[in-house]
């Protein structure tokens, strides 16, 4: 996730926002993981947060896997189990997702979430909001 606003990384979407910047403009870098229990599979280590600010000023992730296809890039709102497609966030999105899924050991992200030092204090699953499925409500991908 990315934020218009002056903020470093922290929990959640409220990370995003301060008292001063309550309207960001915001993107998200998304891939979508299998989770596998397979050593062999791609490992959450190599993606995570790379810690201070890259040159810029920017936080970000190392990288993203490189063979998961070209993002495909659209408009949206913020996701979460709280809004449906009857309820919108407010907060408008600029979503950038790579079209295929990569495996990845789910041990591996066990050991980060279980960390200490996990700056956005994800430590377990949490819900998310339901697909979409209403033909009227969605548009072809180009």
């Amino acid at each position: 996730m990315h934020s218009s606003c002056n903020v470093g990384p922290g929990e959640g979407l409220g990370a995003c926002l301060n008292d001063a910047c309550t309207d960001p403009l915001l993107r998200v870098e998304a891939q979508a993981f299998l989770l596998v229990n397979d050593p062999a599979a791609l490992d959450f280590a190599d993606f995570t947060y790379a810690g201070p600010p890259a040159p810029g000023g920017f936080h970000q992730a190392r990288a993203l896997p490189v063979d998961t296809g070209a993002p495909v890039v659209f408009r949206g709102s913020t996701t979460g189990p709280s809004y449906t497609h009857n309820v919108c966030s407010p907060l408008n999105v600029t979503w950038s997702v790579r079209p295929a899924c990569a495996k990845l050991d789910i041990n591996s992200l066990h050991r980060w979430a279980a960390a200490a030092d996990n700056p956005f204090k994800e430590h377990e699953s949490h819900g998310v909001r339901a697909l979409v499925t209403a033909p009227e409500l969605l548009s072809p991908i180009n």
